[in-house]
């Protein structure tokens, strides 16, 4: 995969973004950033056309046939194309041996230098070929990005041609680049820069333990976006307005620096790209002491909007954000479906999970609406006890599932 002039560019924002994260990681903690998404394949479809279809896909799709590493005498960072896909197939395995197999894989790093960026098995029933396996970083795909894999995999299986040229990462770095686009790297920096400077500053925080929980809060994907329609605000926003709003319970009226993973794909010519465009932005908080959960909800969906339109910076040009300070909130897009999965109104309940990963923000939410509305909280920071977040849960619950039953 050697690079050369015509498959030398530069990075994009949110490339560099990840970029940055992964090399400031300690060694032990760059496994953290490998995902593990296993797609379905139709009965009757063997091995080869698996195999076939996976390089078909590296072939569309630059992002899995990209390495990192610095170009000539430049001592920055690029992306170096390789023209054709590397083998990142790894052969067929039964489902009891991937079984025994996946943890271990799971927490092999890449060596993003060297390394095509994902692996992929697959996965074998009773001689027949059920689902597909893959490991792969997160420079690779971010989550809308593996919507998009899973679906092109799906069509290459069926045999169904791409009706289009898929975008391409270095279209968008060279895009980025262009003076034009300068303006608008500049207004996201000043935004950034006022809002963290507005937020409260908390003392003596001090990351340690680990903490990790889920809120079962029994409200059905159909409900919970009836519940967003009738109070005008997206469904992402409805539950960021009730964490900031128990957030603001908890800290006695002053909600901390509050910041959204934005997925910066607002424009259509990157919606389908297969890259990581992710990055933190912090949100102006919305003032929640005493007032009905209605109007904190527009105010925190008007300023996550604002936020959003700011998601794309340059991090050669801000200060990294501090990952122990303030409260960090991701929402999980459900999958492309019309179907309101569920009834209405479940029981609800709070489970405690096992530790996983210690990389990243130290007080981070992750909200995932279907099949049913899940909040997952994950706390690294000294002051903290179950009976506290089981409390911040228990309030995002009952609000959430207050305004449902309206």
């Amino acid at each position: 995969m050697a690079g050369n002039a015509e498959n030398t560019y530069p990075l994009t924002m949110g490339q560099l973004s990840l970029w940055q994260d992964a090399v400031r990681r300690p060694a032990s903690q760059r496994w953290e950033s490998n995902m593990n998404p296993a797609w379905p394949v139709p009965s009757g479809i063997g091995t080869d056309k698996v195999r076939w279809a996976l390089a078909a896909l590296a072939e569309r799709h630059e992002s899995l046939r990209t390495r990192y590493g610095t170009a000539g005498d430049s001592s920055e960072v690029h992306q170096i194309v390789a023209e054709s896909a590397p083998a990142a197939y790894q052969g067929t395995v039964e489902r009891e041996q991937w079984s025994a197999m996946a943890a271990e894989q799971l927490r092999l790093p890449f060596d993003l230098t060297e390394q095509p960026p994902w692996r992929a098995w697959a996965v074998q029933k009773d001689g027949l070929t059920c689902q597909v396996q893959l490991i792969i970083h997160h420079l690779a795909a971010d989550g809308a990005a593996l919507m998009v894999l899973q679906q092109d995999f799906q069509s290459l299986i069926a045999s169904r041609a791409a009706t289009r040229p898929a975008p391409t990462p270095r279209g968008l770095a060279a895009r980025q680049r262009e003076p034009a686009y300068a303006a608008r790297l500049a207004a996201a920096a000043e935004y950034r820069e006022q809002t963290i400077a507005a937020a409260p500053r908390e003392a003596g925080i001090e990351r340690q333990g680990l903490l990790r929980a889920c809120a079962h809060t029994g409200i059905s994907f159909g409900l919970a976006r009836k519940t967003a329609q009738k109070l005008e605000v997206t469904l992402p926003n409805l539950l960021f307005a009730a964490y900031s709003h128990a957030l603001a319970g908890m800290a006695g009226g002053d909600s901390p620096l509050l910041c959204l993973l934005s997925a910066n794909r607002l424009e259509p010519s990157v919606r389908n790209l297969v890259s990581s465009m992710t990055q933190w932005v912090p949100v102006r908080s919305a003032e929640g002491a005493g007032r009905p959960f209605a109007a904190v909800a527009a105010d925190a969906n008007i300023n996550a909007i604002r936020a959003l339109q700011h998601g794309i910076v340059d991090p050669a040009a801000v200060a990294p954000l501090d990952l122990d300070r303030g409260c960090f909130f991701t929402f999980v897009s459900p999958p492309a479906t019309d179907t309101a999965a569920g009834g209405g109104l479940g029981q609800s309940r709070i489970e405690w999970l096992p530790p996983r990963g210690r990389s990243g923000p130290s007080f981070y939410l992750i909200a995932s609406v279907f099949p049913e509305v899940s909040l997952t909280l994950r706390v690294m920071r000294s002051g903290y006890d179950r009976e506290g977040l089981e409390s911040l849960l228990s309030s995002m619950t009952a609000t959430l599932r207050q305004e449902a039953a309206r």
